[in-house]
């Protein structure tokens, strides 16, 4: 049986209020261009990673004004289940995409993301940047998280 790959999450250069997105996997493929209103979605990304990574489920949205895609993290166990909800601005979220995956093949690509996008150079009129108290306290916890599933797994295939 193939593998699945691990998510990829590429979050673009901003402008003028705008992100270019890219989410793949293996068997979905997803680009649009997201807005920063009516809040920051990267500050909320942020904070579901946090959320998730304390086996709290979380979500966050990306607005492209009037549609909406939500990004939905479901700890159990082992492992963290994405989803991904596409809306027209209605109540109604319709599922296009989920994925089951531990935690270097879903926590680690999107935090990556989020602290590559950290170091891009723009204007405060193009987007605003990741609270640094929240990206700290993310990285403290994929630190953790990173030694503690590197122990367990070296242990178990021993």
């Amino acid at each position: 049986m193939k593998k699945k790959k691990d998510i990829e999450l590429n979050l673009g250069k901003p402008h003028h209020g705008w992100v270019p997105i890219e989410f793949k996997s293996d068997e979905f493929e997803l680009s649009f261009i997201s807005s920063k209103i009516p809040e920051s979605p990267t500050d909320k990304m942020c904070d579901a990673l946090i959320l998730c990574l304390n086996n709290v489920e979380s979500e966050f949205r990306w607005n492209l004004e009037p549609d909406i895609y939500f990004f939905k993290l479901t700890p159990k166990e082992n492992l963290i289940n994405i989803s991904i909800s596409q809306s027209n601005s209605s109540e109604i979220k319709d599922l296009i995409y989920e994925f089951d995956g531990d935690f270097n093949s879903v926590i680690l690509p999107m935090y990556r993301s989020l602290k590559e996008f950290d170091t891009l150079e723009y204007g405060q009129a193009d987007w605003i940047k990741i609270e640094q108290t929240r990206l700290n306290k993310l990285t403290a916890l994929v630190t953790d998280k990173k030694t503690a599933y590197n122990k367990s797994n070296r242990c178990t295939s021993l």
